[in-house]
């Protein structure tokens, strides 16, 4: 990897552009490497790892019980994209991204308007916003944000703290918090009972994964160790003092920190602003852009991969990557659609 210190080290053009450096992006420029195409890779963050992975490599918890598996995962990933032949540009703020493939970038104080051949939009997932009486207090927070400190500092808020919301974050969040000595002090889960009734349909496939047992581990850990209400419909926080006073359904406590987590959806800025076409998901009650199995987009040349085509985790964004990757090599007339076939078949 060609790592840039600035937008004076690109080239005049790119053969491929991948926008952002999580799972998707680094799966993305792994799959193009050694095809003889210029490859640049832009990333906001300093470092690569996206959200999943953040600050890998140099996460001050070295403790791999505190963070998990599947974060320390991500270390393999990242030693791999720092051994490939892309260029790299942290610390890049993309702010133009049109029909036509031209990409305009900022880094430091200076920016630079390019072309690109192909672009693969990898920019991820971001947390759904969660709007209640109080959330831009002081001492608010969301969980995204709280486990963004746990993973590049090391920092776990202190005295009693509430997390509030659902979703799969809340309890690893939790659970990660736990494992560093700092566990919450209550958790309140604002997931409809109705949906526990409306999911059961699904069950019989869900077992078949490895997630049913991975999710109660993680809530049985969590539920040792925090005080759990369920059913919470109303929510509402007020400063008391120098704390927070947090009302619910009839229940009211005084805490130091709020934390809210809503589940997260597509990060489709990007996408929506270059003018690709979105659609409303009615299952995750988001919008998402509209792709087609390749990942390609309704602009011939774009594609968008990983958790900002759609929420799949880590594990589906790094193979949604190298899918993109190899349409856009056989677009490029790298491979043919042959190889792009094989090699996008299940092993």
């Amino acid at each position: 990897m060609r790592r840039l210190s600035g937008v004076d080290g690109l080239r005049d053009a790119y053969d491929l552009v991948i926008i952002g450096a999580g799972p998707a992006g680094m799966a993305a420029a792994l799959e193009a490497d050694g095809a003889g195409l210029s490859v640049l890779v832009l990333d906001e963050n300093p470092r690569p790892g996206g959200q999943i992975w953040r600050a890998i490599g140099a996460a001050p918890l070295r403790d791999p019980a505190i963070l998990g598996r599947e974060y320390w995962a991500g270390g393999a990933v990242a030693e791999a994209f720092a051994g490939c032949r892309a260029d790299y540009l942290p610390g890049a703020t993309v702010w133009h991204l049109d029909d036509t493939l031209e990409i305009g970038v900022s880094a430091g104080t200076q920016s630079m308007v390019f072309p690109a051949r192909q672009v693969i939009i990898a920019t991820g997932a971001m947390e759904r916003p969660f709007p209640v009486p109080g959330w831009t207090l002081p001492g608010v927070m969301t969980v995204g944000a709280g486990q963004t400190l746990l993973k590049a500092q090391g920092i776990a808020p202190g005295g009693r703290v509430l997390l509030a919301g659902c979703g799969p974050l809340l309890w690893l969040y939790a659970a990660q918090c736990i494992a560093a000595g700092a566990p919450p002090a209550m958790i309140l889960e604002t997931t409809p009972r109705a949906n526990r009734g409306a999911a059961l349909r699904h069950l019989p496939g869900f077992l078949t994964t490895p997630y049913p047992w991975k999710g109660l581990r993680l809530m049985t850990t969590v539920r040792r160790h925090v005080r759990v209400t369920g059913g919470v419909t109303r929510l509402a926080i007020a400063a008391e003092g120098a704390a927070l006073r947090v009302d619910w359904n009839g229940g009211t406590e005084i805490f130091d920190h709020v934390l809210l987590h809503q589940g997260v959806v597509p990060n489709i800025n990007l996408a929506a602003a270059s003018g690709c076409e979105v659609a409303w998901d009615e299952g995750n009650a988001c919008f998402a852009p509209a792709t087609d199995a390749w990942g390609l987009s309704s602009i011939p040349g774009i594609a968008v991969a990983g958790d900002g085509a759609g929420i799949a985790g880590a594990e589906a964004a790094g193979l949604r990557g190298r899918i993109a990757a190899l349409a856009a090599l056989q677009a490029l007339g790298a491979i043919d659609t042959v190889a792009r076939d094989a090699r996008a078949a299940p092993l």
